[in-house]
């Protein structure tokens, strides 16, 4: 038994590998092992980014960090695009893996080289369901997070909140709170979200 397996994934810049970190030091503070690896290859700022965290009883219980097919507990899905992505689906197990969707549309690449180009945000949605079945959730958090907060910067963090609320993570409120405090970026609407 390897613990807690989740993937969080998105656009470079967005603050999912900060949602990782988070998770991390949430579980550094509850003494529990955790691993986790960021993959962003070339995308700095816009391109996917792939985070997989594990979280065990003990750094002893973490034999591998990259999470395997069907083996995660939480997709926390930052775009739909990148969450649509095969390597993405290939881990969801049906009935187990609770995977939150954002179904805000955030024009990729493509946009900027056909001014035709849309979303295919139904095929995406049904693609999620089909591998996550009555797990898969799915809302705007972008336009959640910009009505709360007046921003949508804080919209991955309202997905990592929603996750909470949902029984999606094996730590406490108060350990994400003093994480999210420990890093001290937007700490306010961080928690709030």
């Amino acid at each position: 038994e390897q613990g807690w397996a989740a993937i969080i994934d998105g656009v470079g810049g967005t603050g999912v590998v900060t949602i990782g970190a988070v998770l991390g030091m949430a579980a550094h503070l509850e003494e529990k092992g955790c691993g986790m690896i960021d993959m962003a290859g070339l995308a700095q700022k816009g391109g996917s980014v792939f985070t997989h965290v594990r979280i065990a009883r003990s750094p002893d219980d973490i034999h591998a960090i990259r999470v395997s097919a069907g083996k995660a507990d939480l997709v926390l899905g930052c775009d739909l695009v990148v969450s649509g992505a095969q390597k993405v689906l290939a881990a969801v197990r049906e009935g187990h893996t609770i995977f939150l969707a954002n179904t805000a549309e955030i024009m990729p690449g493509e946009f900027t080289r056909s001014a035709d180009f849309s979303l295919p945000v139904e095929r995406l949605k049904k693609a999620i369901s089909t591998a996550a079945g009555d797990k898969a959730h799915f809302f705007d958090a972008t336009r959640t997070a910009t009505a709360l907060f007046g921003s949508s910067l804080g919209a991955n963090m309202f997905m990592l909140g929603f996750a909470f609320q949902h029984g999606g993570l094996p730590l406490s409120a108060e350990a994400v709170e003093k994480a999210i405090e420990l890093n001290g970026q937007a700490v306010a609407m961080n928690v709030s979200a």
